[in-house]
């Protein structure tokens, strides 16, 4: 409770503070925010970053969040929501949308399913960091554009050869590549990746996965984890660190 005649020393901070300690607590706690006053009726809604996730938020819940958002450009975006059925992923295309709307930076995707990404989510040229985890078939004919794209994580991806080509293809600054179980991939060739410097590639230690074969010439970083198949070194003339966690019988 607020002394009669007290001042509101949090109040009378400026926006971006009040906005980045809002990014702090859960969404659900700084919506509720906008109840304390009329100095903090629309605070949230221009936050620079937006987790979405757990058990209690609907998909209704998270369209109505982000119809109320209203900063023109957003430094992160989480819509981590389980389980994600196929009645929803219509919603999942919107908040695919969203991102790329609002030149989201940071994007993390974490779906169960197996799930098709639009065409458009392959052409944004504000993406810096990408997480994703989903058992999603990435297409080889569509044309990738993540021309600011710095940091790649796949998990669970279905990844063709020709797919990862595309990928690679379309992320020129790309530093630091993560493949987690992503077994269908063969030959990982990243030779034309002249500034990438840092690869993680973990295969699951129980299932035969590729890729059998790494051709990584400018990487200075390699962890490799999983031992079935035997995996080719083909040229790493660059690299100066290793983690390696394999054993072929």
């Amino acid at each position: 409770m607020m002394i009669k005649g007290a001042e509101d020393l949090i109040s009378n901070l400026p926006d971006g503070i009040l906005q980045h300690m809002l990014c702090l607590i859960p969404i659900k706690l700084a919506i509720s925010t906008s109840l304390l006053s009329r100095r903090w009726r629309h605070v949230w809604c221009e936050i620079p970053s937006i987790t979405l996730g757990g058990d209690t938020l609907t998909a209704a819940s998270i369209n109505e969040t982000l119809a109320r958002y209203t900063a023109p450009k957003t430094k992160s975006f989480d819509p981590l929501i389980t389980p994600i059925t196929k009645e929803k992923i219509p919603y999942v295309d919107r908040w695919i949308k969203f991102a790329t709307s609002h030149n989201v930076e940071n994007l993390s995707l974490n779906f169960s399913l197996d799930y098709k990404f639009p065409d458009f989510f392959y052409n944004s040229s504000y993406f810096k960091q990408l997480n994703i985890y989903s058992h999603t078939i990435v297409p080889f004919k569509c044309t990738v554009s993540w021309t600011s794209l710095h940091k790649l994580s796949l998990s669970c991806c279905s990844l063709s050869d020709e797919s990862m080509a595309r990928i690679l293809s379309g992320c020129p600054v790309l530093e630091n590549l993560t493949l987690y179980h992503c077994g269908k991939l063969k030959v990982l060739d990243l030779s034309k990746s002249l500034r990438l410097k840092t690869l993680a590639v973990d295969r699951n230690v129980m299932v035969p996965e590729g890729p059998t074969k790494i051709v990584a010439p400018h990487i200075h970083y390699l962890r490799l984890l999983g031992s079935r198949p035997s995996c080719t070194l083909v040229d790493v003339a660059s690299l100066t660190e290793a983690k390696l966690d394999v054993c072929y019988a």
